[in-house]
C-alpha cells in the first residue's frame, strides 16, 4: 500500500473552515438516542464527511442500552462538556479538517484516535501520552501545549473539542512522516506510529484498519443516501 493511497476510503468536500473547537450549541440536558435518530445535521451542517463520521462515531461509542431501550454512550463521552453529542460533533469536524490539511483519510484518522484513546481527549497512557491520538510528551508531544501544559489542558477540558486541533495536526504530521520513513507503506507507517519501527507484525496497523472498516460500515448504515462516497 503506497503513500498515494493515504486518502482512501472517502472522497469528500469539506467546506467547514472554522478554527475553533468551542463546538456548536447543544442542549446538554437532552439524552442521546440511537445514531439513526440523532440529527447531527443541525449541529454540523451540510458537511458530508464530518456528518458521516459523527454518526459512525456515535454508534461506535454506544456501550449498552437502558431499560427503555435507549443507547448509553461510554462514560468519558457522557460526562464531557456540553454532553456527548457536542463532543462527537466537534471532534468529527476537527478530525475532518485536520485530515484535509494532512491529506489523510478522515476515517483512518478517526480509527487511529479510536485505537489510541477510545476518542477520549483526556486519556493518558502509562508513559504520559495525551490527547485523542496519544502524543508522547518526550517526542512530538513536547511542542504541543495540550500535552505539556497542565493548566492549559485543564482549561481545554471545559470545551467540547478539548483543544484537539493542535493534537490532531501534530499526530497526523507524525503519521505522514512515519509513512514516508517506511517507504510510503501505510501499514508500516501505522506500525511506526505505535512502536517506532516499520514492522507491521505487531498487529497495531491491522487493528487500526479494522477499526476504519467498522466506522465506514457504521457510516453507511446510519445514512445510505449520504452524499459522501465510501469505498472499502
Amino acid at each position: 500500500m503506497r503513500i498515494a493511497l493515504l486518502v482512501i476510503g472517502v472522497i469528500f468536500v469539506s467546506a467547514w473552515h472554522s478554527h475553533t473547537d468551542a463546538g456548536p450549541a447543544f442542549n446538554a440536558a437532552v439524552s442521546t438516542p440511537a445514531a439513526e435518530s440523532i440529527d447531527y445535521r443541525l449541529a454540523i451542517g451540510d458537511h458530508p464527511t464530518s456528518l458521516a463520521l459523527a454518526r459512525a462515531i456515535d454508534a461506535r461509542l454506544i456501550v449498552r442500552e437502558n431499560r427503555e431501550g435507549q443507547p448509553i454512550h461510554i462514560q468519558h463521552c457522557r460526562v464531557s462538556q456540553g454532553g456527548c453529542r457536542a463532543r462527537i460533533a466537534t471532534l468529527s469536524r476537527l478530525i475532518t479538517e485536520a485530515s484535509n490539511r494532512a491529506g489523510v483519510d478522515p476515517f483512518l484518522t478517526a480509527a487511529i484516535a479510536m485505537r489510541e484513546s477510545g476518542l477520549n481527549p483526556l486519556a493518558v497512557s502509562p508513559v504520559g501520552a495525551r490527547g485523542v491520538v496519544q502524543l508522547n510528551p518526550k517526542y512530538r508531544g513536547k511542542t504541543v501545549p495540550f500535552v505539556y501544559n497542565e493548566r492549559y489542558r485543564e482549561s481545554c477540558s471545559l470545551r467540547p473539542g478539548a483543544c484537539q486541533r493542535e493534537v490532531l495536526d501534530a499526530g497526523l504530521g507524525l503519521y505522514n512522516w512515519a509513512v514516508s520513513r517506511c517507504g510510503g507503506h501505510v501499514e508500516k507507517g501505522l506500525a511506526w506510529y505505535n512502536s517506532g519501527r516499520c514492522d507491521k507484525r505487531n498487529g497495531y496497523a491491522a487493528s487500526v484498519l479494522r477499526e476504519r472498516r467498522k466506522l465506514l460500515r457504521l457510516a453507511k448504515r446510519s445514512d445510505p443516501a449520504q452524499p459522501a462516497i465510501f469505498v472499502d
